[in-house]
């Protein structure tokens, strides 16, 4: 077994050989002319870039969306009551509108409450 054995002598010379190679830094990138890594700059642009981006979509978030917001906000509201002052001024009490035979037509009873009332059933808005 010590024939397969690797000596000493032999390893620290190859730790020798090795270790320049090792410390040279042959993927690095190149200085460009300049004194600047190309890739150092593009970085900085996309940097600069997201900021940039940034910012304007904050301030479109700011300026546009929250006041487009509102004002739809308000614009419903408005419409709303123009609805309810038009609704209160042909307002027909449930007791006196129509009952028409093709409604609330039952070939089974609900499983649950009184067994006529759907599950959405509301005493106040429904008959």
């Amino acid at each position: 077994m010590a024939n397969f054995l690797i000596p000493t002598r032999f390893s620290s010379n190859l730790a020798a050989a090795i270790r320049p190679l090792s410390l040279r830094r042959g993927l690095a990138a190149a200085a460009s002319p300049e004194g600047t890594v190309p890739f150092v700059a593009q970085r900085q642009a996309v940097k600069e870039h997201a900021a940039a981006t940034t910012r304007l979509w904050k301030n479109i978030s700011i300026y546009v969306c929250i006041p487009s917001l509102v004002l739809a906000t308000w614009n419903a509201y408005r419409i709303m009551k123009e609805h309810e002052k038009h609704e209160a001024h042909h307002y027909v009490p449930p007791e006196e509108r129509p009952l028409y035979p093709y409604m609330r037509l039952r070939n089974k009873p609900f499983p649950w409450g009184d067994g006529d009332h759907s599950l959405f059933h509301n005493p106040r808005v429904n008959r």
